[in-house]
């Protein structure tokens, strides 16, 4: 169930997101944020990641958890930082919301752990940073 709290949170962040922008034709325009925000608002990718995230069972979960990785995998060598950012935050999300059954839970935390540490994520974001950086500096 989720806590009142966690609900405010929500929308209190969804402001961050315009969910009117196609965010894999303006990369740029993401929030970057550790946290799950924006993976329910950031179109294409949310609709793309929903197909995929299923967390009913441990047998939709195993396979989701493995689908998801591959994805986050695709995304990373085609530079697409925006899509392999939005994949690590249904793994963190599918890792750690309380309503997903633990030993679903077990199989996205399992995925989760194997891109935490992928250094090609990381240069991706760096240079993602840097070109918002630039981008701001430039305004």
């Amino acid at each position: 169930m989720l806590k009142a709290s966690d609900f405010t949170k929500i929308v209190e962040n969804g402001s961050r997101w315009d969910h009117t922008i196609n965010y894999k034709d303006s990369p740029l325009s993401y929030v970057l944020t550790d946290d799950c925000g924006g993976m329910y608002v950031c179109e294409p990718y949310k609709t793309e990641i929903l197909r995929v995230w299923k967390f009913t069972s441990k047998e939709r979960a195993k396979k989701s958890s493995r689908d998801l990785l591959e994805m986050f995998k695709k995304y990373v060598s085609e530079e697409d930082f925006v899509g392999a950012d939005m994949i690590r935050k249904y793994l963190l999300a599918g890792s750690t919301r309380e309503v997903i059954q633990s030993e679903c839970r077990s199989f996205f935390e399992k995925s989760y752990e194997s891109i935490k540490s992928n250094k090609r994520y990381f240069t991706l974001r760096d240079n993602f940073i840097n070109l918002q950086k630039g981008l701001k500096a430039g305004k």
